[in-house]
């Protein structure tokens, strides 16, 4: 089954909400065997957005739409599904009455005549209840074709999916699977992997995909198939033949984040990590301890944004006075510091220019990332394109990512 997302709201065109909601329904829709087509912003308006179903209800067998249900004059979606299929409104008793009690469940005597709109109907149309707010979706079924219409805001659109259309549209599913799987790599950039993978970009029964993340450049494989198992017979051999071909640049997979590897690594060798940031302001050591249990081995960060605290926790003040405060030998001597004041075993000290101005004749999206343990010190710098937030996230994504190479290459580390 093919299907189509809108999104529907005009806030959603002019940059004031982020469509959050067509990545949500778009990573529900490959386990049940449903390929997205495309995924389309509307605006509130009657003749676009019935323009924009009637493309989606001729290219795709779903139509799923989130917004455009509430009770006032630019709600939408109700007129707009009845205007394509060309039958008209009518107010449906039982959602009517359904409406109201939810009114009185909040304690509320009298209903607005103006919700009585979101009771209307249209005879291919069927309610589907809304037990967290006022706006029922619509299952509309005509030729063989089927339009989903739920409620914008995701605390009412995602239980409405879990409890009414995905048992719905898993009872239509012919038992298809699109399954994937996403390797996370390091080290290596896209035309680097694209090099050594490019004789499995035309293997018969799956298909390869790459892009760019903060993470570093995740390797995509997909199979559609009559069934789970034979998905996943057919993205074994695959999945093992990039990971010999990535070898140890591959980190992670699917849901895998840096700070858990890392965090697993570390409780396992029974490791304790301290962090001094400056640039990163402290994200560094947030991301570290998103992780349950982080407190096993992680014993603290310092965020040293001025020369003064740098100094006052035992930086050396001649490096800076010597190399500026973002350099790699201040960076090493950070990582030293924090770790000593900490009594940790490993320290990461981070130092760079955030932006959006030039720091030190350093351009922005320089990083310096020092390492101190026992067993000697190192650093690495890189220079991360993009603005204030993306360098800050990709700086304590790389000290991550960074340690686990670390790690990975001195399996003698130990406490």
């Amino acid at each position: 089954m093919k299907a189509d997302i809108v999104s529907i709201g005009t806030e959603l065109l002019m940059g004031e909400l982020v469509d959050t909601n067509s990545a949500w329904l778009a990573a529900r829709l490959p386990p049940i065997g449903i390929e997205l087509q495309r995924i389309t912003h509307a605006r509130d308006d009657l003749d676009a957005l019935t323009d924009v179903l009637r493309q989606a209800w001729e290219r795709s067998e779903l139509v799923l739409t989130t917004g455009g249900l509430g009770p006032t004059d630019d709600d939408l979606t109700r007129e707009a599904i009845a205007a394509l299929l060309g039958e008209t409104l009518y107010v449906d008793a039982e959602s009517l009455e359904r409406l109201r009690e939810t009114f009185r469940r909040r304690g509320l005597s009298t209903m607005p005549e103006v919700n009585v709109k979101q009771a209307n109907l249209v005879p291919s149309a069927r309610s589907i209840p809304n037990y967290n707010g006022t706006a029922p979706g619509w299952w509309v079924e005509r030729g063989g074709r089927v339009i989903v219409a739920m409620p914008g805001p995701p605390g009412e659109m995602h239980p409405m999916w879990e409890s009414h259309v995905l048992p719905l549209l898993r009872d239509r599913s012919d038992g298809s699977v699109i399954l994937t799987r996403s390797l996370k790599t390091h080290g290596l950039g896209e035309s680097a992997i694209n090099e050594l993978i490019a004789p499995l970009f035309h293997l018969p029964d799956v298909s390869l995909g790459m892009y760019a993340q903060a993470q570093g450049v995740q390797v995509r494989i997909r199979a559609h198939a009559a069934s789970a198992e034979d998905a996943g017979r057919a993205l074994a051999p695959v999945e093992a033949e990039l990971r010999r071909l990535l070898g140890d640049n591959v980190w992670g997979a699917d849901d895998d984040a840096p700070e858990e590897q890392v965090g697993r690594e570390l409780g396992r060798r029974g490791l304790t990590l301290a962090v001094m940031e400056s640039c990163t302001g402290g994200l560094l050591a947030h991301t570290v301890t998103q992780v349950s249990g982080s407190s096993a081995y992680f014993l603290g960060g310092i965020v040293s944004y001025t020369n003064e605290v740098k100094a006052a926790w035992g930086v050396d003040a001649s490096l800076i006075r010597e190399h500026g405060a973002v350099s790699p030998e201040v960076a090493r001597d950070m990582a030293r510091a924090c770790r000593e004041a900490m009594g940790a075993d490993l320290g990461i000290g981070v130092t760079g220019v955030a932006g959006p101005d030039e720091l030190e004749g350093q351009p922005v999206g320089t990083v310096h990332i020092g390492y101190s343990h026992q067993w000697g010190e190192h650093h690495v710098s890189r220079r991360f394109p993009g603005q204030r937030a993306v360098v800050k996230q990709r700086a304590a994504v790389q000290a991550l990512l960074e340690l686990w190479e670390l790690l990975r290459s001195n399996p003698n580390f130990h406490a």
